[in-house]
């Protein structure tokens, strides 16, 4: 009965509670979390369990949920790690979709300060030399990630903006609502009364009528007039 409560996220310990490893935790790591998921309810969380209960693990999370979609109980647990805190999985790809994606994480945790043990691939460990000179080169591929990721998001807002789609918050004036604004202002009316007939300020009319392409001569209308 014993084990199977320390299955269900309440704390762990050791049997040996002056356990070398036991001490060098309580020393070194402030709070000790194991994560364990599966993507269906066919597939046992059991030899993950284990592994995180033999790790020493004060509170163990468990999540039934495939790797595409949200992850709301490993978001939680990470939004609630402090520096000094470890984070413990098995296997690596527990944390996350893609290679990138788990990269971008462990770059984070380790900037939080928080350490992460991978129980598969214990070089991993940054607490030791060569898991820091892992760290470092996982840092790198990181913000090599990121680039190419800003790289993507500025070719997909030129190929947008070629095609001619509007970028940003929507549009606070349709092109009925445009026309009418453009034509209230070609017989002079003051700028302020038409932005507040349509709901907007005179700034957001001004920069809707220079967005629009068809205002064949901005300056002629964008003058500041007084109500």
């Amino acid at each position: 009965m014993a084990s199977e409560k320390r299955s269900t996220f309440l704390p762990c310990f050791p049997a040996e509670a002056k356990s070398r490893a036991w001490v060098e935790r309580k020393v070194g790591v402030e709070m000790r979390y194991g994560y364990a998921r599966v993507s269906t309810d066919e597939q046992s969380l059991a030899p993950q369990r284990v592994s995180l209960v033999s790790a020493d693990c004060d509170q163990i999370v468990e999540e039934v949920e495939s790797g595409v979609k949200a992850r709301r109980r490993l978001d939680a647990l990470l939004g609630q790690l402090q520096s000094g805190d470890e984070l413990i999985v098995l296997e690596l790809d527990r944390l996350g979709r893609s290679t990138s994606e788990v990269i971008l994480l462990m770059d984070e945790l380790i900037k939080r300060g928080v350490h992460l043990r991978i129980l598969a691939l214990p070089s991993l460990d940054i607490a030791t030399n060569d898991g820091r000179l892992i760290a470092d080169i996982l840092a790198s591929l990181a913000a090599h990630e990121r680039r190419r990721l800003r790289d993507r998001q500025r070719q997909g807002i030129a190929a947008a903006r070629s095609l001619g789609r509007h970028l940003g918050r929507p549009q606070k004036m349709n092109g009925q609502q445009i026309g009418e604004a453009r034509a209230r202002l070609a017989a002079d009316e003051p700028v302020p009364i038409v932005a507040r007939a349509y709901g907007v300020t005179p700034k957001t009319l001004r920069a809707t009528l220079a967005r629009s392409n068809n205002l064949s001569n901005p300056s002629q209308h964008l003058k500041r007039r007084s109500a």
